[in-house]
């Protein structure tokens, strides 16, 4: 009786064994491609497509701001102000121009190491607003009441295309024009740009 009841505890132990093991299989074994792969920013995501990835973002602000920084600016005497203006897309892509102006930004700012300044002209209605409520007595007055800067130059910079496809191709030729003008002449001081071309199968969507 003994040996009986051992072995029926010991094949109710394995059946248990069993159905445990086949519902951490079946749990484990997610869809396919649906996990998550983290990548290095200027790494090839193996997705496709022929517009503005992650790296060509990089690129143009590393690129386009030490070419900007490396002119022959003025070594003595008030620092250069410059007004960055937004990206003007006029490629086939969707893209958040703000995305390529604030890596851009970030870039001149720490190359430059204080030889050049930046104006905040997307905060320029706060600051329009905060200088109001200063000088109308709702806020101490801070530390100054100097007036706006006023921009030097005006950076300024436009993203083109040229596209063909044929059957489920397409080939995308895009540059990235970067200029700087005088904001009292209009002279252009310098000018620079970053070009990709790229072809693929057609189907990927940027958002």
């Amino acid at each position: 009786m003994l040996r009986r009841r051992s072995l029926s505890i010991l094949s109710a132990a394995l059946t248990l064994t069993v159905a445990v093991s086949g519902l951490a299989v079946t749990t484990g074994c997610g869809t396919p491609g649906t996990k998550t792969r983290v990548l290095d920013p200027d790494a090839d995501d193996n997705l496709g497509g022929t517009g503005t990835d992650s790296g060509d973002v990089r690129t143009i602000a590393q690129r386009i701001s030490r070419s900007l920084v490396g002119i022959n600016w003025p070594e003595k005497g008030a620092v250069p102000q410059i007004a960055v203006l937004p990206l003007d897309n006029q490629s086939r892509f969707r893209i958040d121009p703000v995305l390529i102006q604030n890596k851009l930004v970030k870039e001149l700012v720490n190359i430059s190491a204080g030889r050049l300044s930046f104006l905040a002209r997307d905060s320029e209605q706060a600051v329009l607003e905060e200088r109001a409520k200063k000088r109308g007595g709702l806020y101490d007055a801070g530390n100054t009441t100097e007036a706006m800067a006023g921009a030097d130059y005006l950076l300024r910079g436009e993203m083109r295309s040229l596209s063909k496809a044929a059957d489920n191709q397409t080939s995308d030729y895009i540059v990235y024009s970067f200029k700087l003008v005088n904001a009292e002449t209009g002279a252009i001081l310098w000018m620079d740009d970053f070009e990709t071309k790229k072809a693929g199968e057609t189907g990927v969507i940027y958002q």
